[in-house]
């Protein structure tokens, strides 16, 4: 995934905002004053002039304000501990994901997945991604798809 930082100041960060108003979405986070989600790219705007664009289209939108102002790139961030096996993609796996603070903001939801061996063909023919790569809605019209193939557990 591609990740881009810009810095704006007030007047450029209000354009950022109007351009994006019709897929503004809602992010309680601490020091955000704007999110915004495409079919390919989520944005977030803080306070301190920053605005981050993550997703497969990050490149292209930071570059609508200007890349003298850019200022991370699309590095992979660093990780610890073990590698993932190289036949991973044949093995039958549970992958879980979080969102929310669990503090101040609000409750921590988590989702996790089993999927087996044999379904990962059909995993990647129903289009599981990244979330970040997925609106909203077709988040919500795809769960009872793969409620009905793979095993979810959620809360809350």
């Amino acid at each position: 995934m591609t990740n881009q930082v810009i810095i704006v100041n007030e007047a450029e960060m209000t354009k950022v905002m109007n351009h994006y108003a019709s897929s503004k979405v809602v992010r309680n986070a601490p020091g955000v004053v704007f999110a915004a989600k495409t079919p390919d790219t989520a944005i977030t705007a803080y306070k301190s002039g920053k605005v981050l664009f993550q997703g497969a289209g990050a490149s292209r939108e930071a570059a609508r304000w200007g890349e003298t102002k850019t200022k991370a790139s699309s590095a992979k961030p660093k990780t610890t501990g073990d590698t993932l096996p190289a036949d991973l993609a044949r093995r039958s796996v549970v992958g879980s994901d979080e969102t929310g603070t669990g503090d101040f903001f609000g409750p921590v939801t988590v989702a996790a997945c089993y999927v087996r061996a044999d379904q990962i063909e059909l995993v990647q023919e129903l289009g599981v991604k990244d979330s970040k790569q997925l609106t909203d809605d077709l988040m919500r019209k795809s769960r009872p798809i793969y409620k009905q193939h793979l095993y979810i557990a959620s809360s809350p």
